[in-house]
């Protein structure tokens, strides 16, 4: 997909880069000088610590030499301690030789890894001229943790004279070791499944049809999302991130875990939970257990329910204290009559079944202050925040915000906390769409709330205080999805196009696939791959809840060339009791069904029949390749049409 990245006249590149940074509290993280230095691993010394700061540019990161010091640092210092601990013969020495001797062969092999990623990197870049894409970010993921253990290992070796005959020192010393090697292990996993996806790929394509996978790879993958995620969300969570995130994710993570505990009790008493937390932040390990086996066994119903905890009155009420008040904040439903402009004519939602009635759409309008025109929406004193000083002209710029949360939790009121701070700082009308959520509400219904709550603006623009001149379209995750679909339907109808569109981290391909980004998804205590899978399956009206568990067994196949295909006639085991096998009867099974038998059997107990049964209905799924669902599927004469696009990612 090839969008352009023009100058704005509406709002600078520069601006939403802030907005942005502010709102994710996120920035560019801090390395050190990085030295083109050739190592043998048999004959190290270790290098004089560079001390000079640098500031990371993306266009910048040269993956093979950007942390090349970090990496003869963490070699030598392993080796170092190794040779000193070797020396001593109690306990602690030999736990500390063994994890070193780990972390020593996994970094050596995870080098000859980057290596060969790094020869082919310019293939994958977003452009000539910026040079970033996911296996960029993966190795430079594994640059940073190897940064973090290399504080641990400087650690062990300033403490290891003065302190360590003190147990309590070393144990700390050694557990923190223990996790930072377990992650660089799991990155090494992560590293050698990236090379098989640049093997399997076509014409230098990011995205990998889970068919041209083999089959090997594919269970390894699932097998590294199933069990290698604890080592992930525990002591090293976030790591990835800018440190200051460290320490509100593991906040998140504790919650969540403490949240699962108090599960199917009533929401009150589960928002209290959340107060309990504390045994999940003082003990990491334990932490970690809990998390992966609740993203492994859950259901898209716990994760919706832990997200919705924000719409609970009790946590509304604190986030008052933290975002800023505006004078204007309605809420208000639009519809359900058919809008016409300029005799296109945009029905009201129904929904993917005429079986569903029509709907209202759901609106929120925020201002800094009121605007002539704004009178005809009948404002309320409960619609004011705060004492209206002046009545302000319409503005020439409004902002039109659709939410994320996998399309299927939150809400305009989860996001205020950076909407209200962009209506005071950009002093111009937002209005967001509080669209109906999956699973009551699956494809297309979003879509078509949202797309009848802009043609709605259009219709309305003098009551919302705006003179239409300039609207800009912004979105995050799945939102960012949503106003791309809109935007597509708005030219495929030849309705007036937004003036630029603003997508945060968004999915432009929810086709079941495999790309470096997804595979680095396990590590992200958010957006787990697991949960979003569980959240385009619900997004898409895919369920395997009411199947039986002999229903799912009987109708499902996996093999190398075509996943998830029917069950072969000749395996008279699978069969359901119904069903009679008399032709093959007395035939034993072919190779190729034993095959496909042993690599079913093996996915079952890997991810589990329910999950397996989502992952089958994701793959035969041709609704995930439609444009209004995967946006990077539409043409190219679509997208030469499409307006200023700014991506923002987060990292």
């Amino acid at each position: 997909m090839s969008i352009r990245r023009n100058r704005s006249k509406f709002m600078s590149p520069t601006t939403l880069t802030l907005l942005a940074s502010q709102t994710l509290n996120c920035s560019l993280p801090t390395i050190h000088n990085s030295l083109m230095v050739s190592y043998n691993s048999n004959n190290l010394t270790l290098p004089t610590e560079a001390t000079t700061p640098i500031t990371l540019q993306l266009k910048t990161i040269a993956s093979g030499s950007t942390f090349n010091l970090t990496y003869i640092q963490v070699i030598g210092l392993a080796k170092t301690n190794y040779d000193i601990f070797a020396k001593h013969k109690n306990d602690i020495c030999r736990k500390f030789e063994h994890v070193l001797i780990q972390l020593f062969n996994s970094l050596k092999r995870s080098l000859s890894l980057i290596e060969n990623l790094t020869q082919i990197l310019h293939h994958f870049d977003y452009s000539p001229e910026v040079h970033a894409n996911g296996y960029r970010t993966l190795i430079l993921s594994h640059g940073h943790a190897c940064l973090r253990t290399l504080e641990i290992l400087k650690q062990v070796k300033a403490k290891h004279i003065a302190r360590l005959h003190r147990r309590i020192h070393s144990l700390k010393l050694l557990q923190e070791l223990k996790s930072w090697t377990k992650t660089l292990k799991v990155m090494e996993h992560m590293l050698s499944l990236a090379v098989g996806l640049v093997d399997c790929s076509d014409k230098h394509s990011l995205f990998t049809d889970f068919s041209q996978i083999p089959s090997n790879i594919e269970l390894d993958y699932y097998k590294m999302v199933a069990y290698d995620s604890k080592h992930l969300f525990g002591r090293t969570c976030g790591f990835q991130f800018n440190r200051s995130m460290e320490i509100l994710l593991t906040i998140i993570l504790a919650s969540f875990a403490a949240y699962y505990d108090t599960y199917n009790r009533s929401k009150t008493a589960a928002a209290a939970s959340l107060a309990t937390s504390s045994k999940y932040i003082l003990f990491p390990e334990q932490r970690a257990r809990k998390c992966a086996e609740i993203l492994r066994n859950c259901d898209y119903l716990f994760c919706q329910s832990f997200w919705n905890l924000l719409e609970h009155d009790s946590i509304k009420k604190r986030s008052r204290y933290i975002a800023p008040n505006v004078t204007v904040s309605k809420y208000f439903q639009v519809g359900p009559e058919p809008i016409e402009i300029n005799s296109i004519i945009v029905p009201p939602p129904t929904g993917p079944s005429s079986m569903q009635s029509k709907q209202l759409v759901n609106i929120k309008l925020l201002s800094h202050e009121i605007r002539e025109g704004m009178d005809k929406l009948s404002l309320q004193r409960a619609d004011l925040e705060g004492s209206p000083k002046i009545v302000l002209p319409m503005s020439d710029q409004l902002l039109m915000h659709v939410h994320g949360g996998g399309f299927i939790a939150t809400s305009s009121a989860t996001h205020e906390v950076y909407l209200k701070p962009w209506a005071l700082g950009l002093e111009i009308p937002i209005v967001s769409v509080d669209y109906s959520l999956a699973p009551e509400y699956p494809f297309p219904r979003a879509i078509e709330e949202c797309f009848y709550a802009y043609a709605w603006i259009l219709q309305n623009a003098s009551k919302l205080g705006w003179t239409g001149k300039t609207i800009l379209f912004a979105g995050d995750s799945a939102g960012g999805n949503l106003i791309t679909v809109v935007t597509i339907k708005a030219i495929e109808a030849g309705l007036r196009k937004p003036d630029a569109i603003v997508c945060f981290y968004t999915p432009f391909l929810l086709r079941y696939s495999m790309s470096p980004s997804r595979l680095m998804a396990m590590m992200d205590p958010l957006l787990n791959t697991n949960f979003l899978w569980r959240c385009v399956a619900a997004y898409a009206g895919i369920q395997c809840d009411g199947e039986s568990h002999n229903d799912e067994l009987s109708s499902t196949r996996v093999s190398t060339d075509n996943r998830f295909d029917e069950m072969q006639a000749s395996n008279s085991k699978r069969l359901s009791p119904n069903q009679q096998v008399l032709d093959n009867k007395n035939k034993p099974p072919s190779k190729e069904s034993s095959t496909i038998d042993l690599h079913h059997d093996r996915l079952t107990q890997i991810v589990g029949p329910r999950q397996l049964c989502i992952l089958r209905k994701l793959s035969e799924s041709k609704l995930l390749d439609h444009p209004h669902m995967s946006p990077l599927c539409v043409s190219d004469e679509i997208l030469r049409q499409f307006p200023t696009t700014y991506l923002i990612v987060i990292g």
